[in-house]
């Protein structure tokens, strides 16, 4: 796929111009806003000259028309101004809901080997402050330098009309205003990139502090975390201020080059007024022309400055739009669905991307509705069989069949409905019981919601809250036990009803009274199903038909429980150590 370049402001516009396109007839009518109101901000000032020459001349009898006249026309380009102010605002923020919304379902999409690369909190900061930036770039900025550009022109022409020497004059500063901008332009960029990426590392620190809370507390490491985020937000700090400084400069250093041309105007035009060129209306109107001409040329000048910080952060959000998932579905996959729920594994092995053998060469018939244990040493890849089973990675030789059809066939969809996962740690929003439920079956009605409460014995703590299914949870379900949450996650599995069952033991993290009424959830839900058990403790896999030991060098060995005990000295050790140990 071809990605258009983000480098340059030309680019990271072409690149978010599908977002707006949509709203294209507004935009269309927001420049018809932005020509109205430049023409009525010439007209506004056109008319102030005239009261000063009436005044002047003695002549009061016309005064009060022309000043009502004045008032309408400043009415008037107060509406415009508002309308046009809330309808850049209103497209703006459907601009970004745009891109925003756009984004977090191509992230959901990407499976864990490519999010592993970035930080939660970096990948925070693009959805929001990052995708923010970007409305800047895709909606304010045309529609101010369009705005600007009618109004110099109009105020352009007026002036040459009232004095074209003094006009000459006055424009005669615009290409020492262009050098100004250029000069300033690139280091902005790079002082924004830099802070951009700074301000996320501070915020994925904070993210993770905050995820870790009781753990920083059990060390003691308090003091050792402050220290570290001081550090994090200083080298932030450093970068804000670059940007900071090149900010107050351009501003008063453009601010300067403004009052010196103003101030030579005024110079020549009071000379012109002696010589009768131009009355004194005339010149108050030139030179409120050349003082309203400063802010659009202010303006157009900062554009390409300020334009540097918000290509900086579409940059950084075009580079997470261009990830893909390492897993891609096949053109011609097909959309299945599976009763039975056998599972054959072929040949398979697995390297993870540092290169470390995960497995290699292993084979597997499981009958449907029988139950396997994955055990072994922490990290020797029983999760990674799961993860391939699911597809979040794909082996690099050998299949995993399921009733017969190689999973690389089937869409991922169609797979993924196959399987009910119970993780150890379940996936709990902050919302309602009622919605975390309907994550596993959109579709379920009250009376399956209560079904699969019943069936997981999760309705006994249910029933005890007011809101019933309406209870809103805390974060990540803090609300709830450890073995609420876990019966919770099986209620999400028992509504699922898919014929494999994928079992990260969910007990191992209980205490005694909260495990059984977990084991008793799970005994019913396995029913039927085809079980796979990321097993933890040993007495949970005495019912397994097969039990695959990862031997953490690679190497697996498949039997049953009693007889690894018999044959395998591992196997053997850790099921007498975790007995011995209790």
């Amino acid at each position: 796929m071809s990605r258009p370049p983000v480098h340059t402001v030309l680019g990271a516009f072409r690149f978010l111009s599908p977002y707006w396109q949509t709203d294209r007839v507004y935009f269309v009518a927001l420049i018809l806003g932005a020509v109205a109101l430049a023409a009525s901000n010439t007209w506004f000032i056109s008319l102030v000259g005239q009261p000063i020459d009436l005044l002047s001349r003695g002549n009061f009898e016309p005064l009060a028309a022309v000043l009502g006249g004045l008032m309408a026309v400043i009415a008037l380009n107060q509406v415009l101004s508002f309308v046009t102010t809330l309808g850049s605002h209103w497209l703006g923020l459907r601009f970004v809901g745009r891109v925003r919304v756009a984004l977090l379902e191509h992230v959901v999409e990407l499976t864990a080997p490519t999010m592993g690369q970035y930080s939660r909190g970096d990948v925070l900061v693009r959805l929001s402050a990052d995708v923010d930036k970007t409305q800047n770039l895709a909606v304010e900025l045309p529609f101010y330098m369009l705005l600007h550009l009618l109004t110099i022109v109009f105020y352009a022409a007026i002036l040459i009309w009232i004095d074209g020497q003094l006009a000459v004059l006055a424009l005669a500063s615009l290409p020492l205003l262009v050098l100004h901008q250029r000069y300033f332009s690139t280091r902005k960029r790079l002082a924004a990139f830099g802070f951009l990426q700074k301000h996320a590392a501070l915020t994925a620190r904070e993210e993770e502090v905050l995820a870790n809370l009781r753990d920083i507390s059990a060390l003691n490491a308090q003091k050792s975390v402050a220290r570290a985020h001081e550090g994090a937000f200083a080298q932030a700090f450093r970068w804000a201020m670059k940007e900071r400084v090149l900010d107050a400069s351009f501003t008063s250093s453009f601010a300067l080059l403004i009052y010196a041309c103003g101030l030579l105007v005024v110079f020549v035009g009071v000379d012109s007024v002696q010589n009768g060129a131009v009355s004194l209306g005339q010149l108050v109107s030139f030179l409120l022309y050349l003082g309203y001409l400063s802010v659009p040329v202010r303006g157009l000048a900062q554009m390409p400055f300020q334009a540097q910080a918000y290509v900086a952060a579409t940059a950084r959000v075009a580079e997470l739009f261009h990830e893909r998932p390492r897993v891609l579905e096949r053109e011609n996959a097909l959309a299945m669905s599976f009763s039975k729920g056998c599972i054959d594994i072929e040949g398979l092995s697995f390297t993870y991307p540092g290169g470390a053998l995960a497995f290699e060469n292993l084979n597997l018939h499981v009958d449907a509705g029988s139950t396997v244990a994955l055990v072994g040493p922490s990290g020797a890849g029983k999760t990674t069989f799961a993860k391939l089973l699911l597809r979040f990675y794909d082996p690099e030789c050998g299949a995993i069949c399921i009733d017969g059809a190689d999973i690389r066939s089937i869409k991922l969809e169609s797979l993924r409905r196959t399987i009910a996962v119970v993780w150890q740690n379940p996936l709990l929003f902050s919302d309602t019981i009622k919605y975390n439920l309907l994550l596993a079956k959109p579709n379920a009605t009250d009376v399956e919601l209560f079904a699969a409460c019943e069936a997981s014995f999760a309705m006994e703590f249910i029933a005890t809250f007011p809101g019933g299914l309406n209870t809103v949870l805390g974060a990540s379900g803090t609300q709830l036990s450890g073995g609420q949450q876990q019966r919770i996650a099986i209620a999400q599995a028992f509504l699922r009803d898919a014929p494999i069952l994928l079992l990260d033991e969910a007990s191992s993290a209980l205490d005694s009274h909260s495990e059984q009424h977990v084991l008793a959830a799970l005994n019913r839900l396995r029913v039927g199903r085809t079980t796979l058990i990321i097993a933890h403790r040993y007495s949970s896999i005495r019912r397994a038909e097969h039990v695959i030991y990862f031997n953490g060098d690679g190497s697996v060995t498949v039997g049953s429980h009693e007889g690894l005990l018999a044959s395998h000295s591992a196997y053997r050790d850790a099921v007498r150590w975790q007995f011995g140990a209790k």
